[in-house]
């Protein structure tokens, strides 16, 4: 007998998905430097992932819209997530385990070289 999440459960996964997802293409732009820094990968191969900077804040945007979405799934719905599946507590720590996930993924490339300066 085999057991499928219900759709509840289905889109509050997709929902955490996609806002990673959505987090980590936002990195797209800043992640060239941030290889050639940390494992000194040759800047020639790295030259056409600056094309992808205008996608960093609509998936900023993306993202938070979707970690919003899921906290008013989680808590605030009138009508309330329905596990079979997974319980009720196991998305609300996957939900609270990807925003620090999210929120580090969105600000490195802004706290990166304010921590470089504090180095220096």
């Amino acid at each position: 007998m085999t057991m499928s999440l219900s759709n509840s459960v289905k889109g509050s996964i997709v929902t955490l998905l996609a806002a990673l997802l959505a987090a980590a293409a936002s990195t797209l732009c800043c992640l060239g430097p941030l290889l050639y820094l940390v494992f000194g990968i040759s800047a020639a191969g790295l030259t056409g992932i600056l094309a992808l900077s205008w996608l960093q804040w609509p998936m900023i945007i993306v993202a938070i819209g979707l970690m919003l979405r899921g906290f008013w799934r989680l808590y605030l719905s009138p009508r309330p997530v329905c596990v079979n599946v997974v319980s009720r507590r196991v998305l609300i720590w996957l939900y609270w385990l990807s925003v620090p996930l999210m929120l580090a993924l969105m600000t490195y490339p802004y706290v990166l070289p304010w921590i470089w300066e504090m180095m220096e």
